[in-house]
C-alpha cells in the first residue's frame, strides 16, 4: 500500500499545479507596462510604430526637457492640450563691422557717407503666447501669437542721444509637428507651418518718415518655417540637436523681402534634483540680409535703414535651467540665456550682448 501511495500523491501534485495554474489571476482589462528592456516589446515596438505607447508623453520622456531655446521641442500625444507663455529679452549695444567694434564716430569716419544718425543700443521684449492640440497620436497642432516691443537708442550727429518705442502684435504662425523616427532611447521629430504677415511693417519714426528695419514689427510677407529634431534620454540625462529655417515666400507690400534665416543647436541636459533639471545649449545662427529695399527708407541717413547691413552670423553659448510640476497639473517652469561667443555681422549693426528667456507651459 505504500508503494501505491507514492504515484497516487505525485498524480494529486501534478493536478494541484494545474488546477492552480488554471485559476491564477485573469488578465487586467487595463493594459500593463512592459518590464524595462523587455526585448520581446522592444522588437514590437521597433517592427510595428503602431505598437508604441500612446500616452501624453514621449517614451523617453523620464529624461530632463529639451532647453527652453528650441524650437517646437516636444510634440504632445494622444489628445492633450499645451497653454505655454513665453517672455524673452534680446539686448543689443554697440556697433560691429564684421568682427570688429568700432564707436559711433569711428563708423561715421570709416564710412564711405556721413551717417546723421548712428543707433546707440536696443532693447527687444517679445511676449509669445501658444496654443497646442494633438488631435492624434501622429500630429501636434500649434499656433504661436508674439507680441512685441522695441525701443532703439541713437546718436543724432551732434551727439544727442533719443529714443523711439515701436509696438504691436507680430507676426502670428501656425505649425504641425510630426514624430518622425523612435528607436529605443531616442526619438526625432519634424514641424513645418508658416507666418502669417500679421505684424506692422509701416511703422513712423520720430522724425518725418517711417521707422528703420529695426523698429518694424513684423516682416510683411509669408514665411515658410521649418525644423528637424533629434533628442536622446536616458534615466536622469538627455541629449539633442536641431536644424530649423525661415524663408519667406516673396516681397512685402513695401517691396523688399526679409533674408533667410538658419539655426542649428545641439545640447546636454541632467537632472539636479527631483523636478529640476539643468542645461547646456550651443547654437548657431545665420541671417540673410534683405534682398531689395524699402523705398521709404534712406540707406545712406543711418545703417540700421540699410538693407544691407542686417545679415551675419552668431555663435551662441545657452545655459538653462527647469523645473517640472506634476503636482500642479504637470506644469513647467523654464530660464535660459544665450552668451554670445562669436558675432562677424555685414555691419555697421548693432552686435547682440545678451538673450534672457523665461516660459510656463501647461499640458492637460
Amino acid at each position: 500500500m505504500l508503494f501505491a501511495k507514492a504515484p497516487i500523491a505525485a498524480a494529486a501534485a501534478a493536478m494541484g499545479t494545474m488546477g492552480a495554474a488554471s485559476v491564477a489571476e485573469p488578465p487586467s482589462s487595463e493594459p500593463t507596462e512592459p518590464p524595462v528592456g523587455d526585448p520581446v516589446q522592444s522588437r514590437a515596438s521597433e517592427s510595428d510604430p503602431s505598437e508604441l505607447p500612446v500616452t501624453g508623453e514621449a517614451p523617453n520622456r523620464s529624461g530632463p526637457p529639451a532647453p527652453l531655446g528650441v524650437r517646437m521641442g516636444e510634440p504632445l500625444e494622444g489628445d492633450r492640450v499645451r497653454l505655454s507663455y513665453r517672455f524673452e529679452r534680446i539686448h543689443r549695444r554697440g556697433m560691429l563691422v564684421g568682427g570688429d567694434h568700432q564707436s559711433p564716430s569711428e563708423v561715421r569716419d570709416k564710412a564711405f557717407w556721413n551717417y546723421t544718425e548712428i543707433p546707440r543700443s536696443q532693447d527687444i521684449s517679445v511676449h509669445t503666447f501658444e496654443l497646442a492640440y494633438a488631435p492624434h497620436p501622429r500630429i501636434t497642432l500649434v499656433a504661436e501669437m508674439p507680441v512685441v516691443v522695441k525701443d532703439l537708442e541713437r546718436f543724432d550727429e551732434n551727439d544727442n542721444r533719443y529714443h523711439h518705442q515701436t509696438e504691436g502684435v507680430g507676426d502670428v504662425g501656425f505649425y504641425a509637428i510630426v514624430p518622425f523616427i523612435r528607436k529605443g532611447l531616442e526619438t526625432s521629430h519634424v514641424h513645418f507651418g508658416f507666418d502669417a504677415p500679421t505684424g506692422s511693417i509701416r511703422r513712423g519714426d520720430t522724425n518725418p518718415g517711417r521707422a528703420p528695419y529695426d523698429l518694424q514689427i513684423g516682416n510683411g510677407s509669408v514665411d515658410l518655417e521649418w525644423g528637424w529634431t533629434y533628442r536622446g534620454a536616458w534615466r536622469f540625462v538627455s541629449w539633442g540637436g536641431q536644424a530649423t529655417g525661415r524663408h519667406p515666400l516673396d516681397k512685402n507690400g513695401l517691396g523688399y523681402r526679409e533674408g533667410s534665416r538658419f539655426n542649428a543647436s545641439m545640447w546636454g541636459a541632467t537632472r539636479l534634483l527631483w523636478g529640476l533639471s539643468a542645461s547646456l545649449r550651443f547654437g548657431w545662427e545665420k541671417q540673410n540680409n534683405i534682398r531689395s529695399r524699402d523705398k521709404g527708407l534712406d540707406p545712406i541717413s543711418e545703417p540700421s535703414a540699410n538693407a544691407k547691413a542686417r545679415g551675419g552670423d552668431r555663435l551662441d553659448l545657452s545655459p538653462g535651467i527647469a523645473l517640472d510640476l506634476p503636482q500642479l497639473f504637470h506644469q513647467r517652469l523654464s530660464v535660459e540665456v544665450d552668451l554670445p561667443v562669436y558675432q562677424h555681422l555685414d555691419g555697421p549693426q548693432l552686435e547682440r550682448d545678451w538673450v534672457v528667456r523665461a516660459g510656463w507651459q501647461w499640458i492637460f
